[in-house]
């Protein structure tokens, strides 16, 4: 309920990736930022609880592989392998497009109980 919602509002915020700013917004996924299990409704369908990201972010993203500092710089999780990151080509100068202070609780939130920092 209400995430199609969630989702156009982050199209409208972003106009594509938060990541990359690819605009091929067919192939984005409208991802939460604190997760959808752990959020009361309010946070669910907050715009700045969300990012727009392709799916191979979203994937590593969802699953703590990576996350983001207070500052939008990208941080990788200890398990993802250098290796693999070149692979994929994630490189340690990724960072969000643009970062509003809203967004900051549930990053913070992200860091401390769903980014894999072992």
């Amino acid at each position: 309920m209400g995430q199609g919602v969630f989702r156009k509002e982050l199209i409208d915020y972003w106009h594509g990736c938060a990541i990359s700013q690819c605009h091929l917004t067919w192939m984005l996924v409208a991802s939460h930022i604190k997760p959808w299990k752990d959020a009361d409704n309010k946070e669910r369908l907050d715009a700045y609880n969300g990012l727009l990201l392709l799916p191979n972010y979203d994937k590593l993203f969802d699953t703590g592989y990576i996350s983001f500092d207070q500052n939008g710089r990208i941080m990788y999780s200890r398990l993802l392998d250098k290796v693999d990151r070149e692979t994929i080509g994630l490189t340690n100068d990724l960072h969000l497009v643009k970062l509003d202070e809203r967004h900051l609780r549930y990053l913070k939130y992200h860091n401390e109980n769903c980014f894999l920092d072992v």
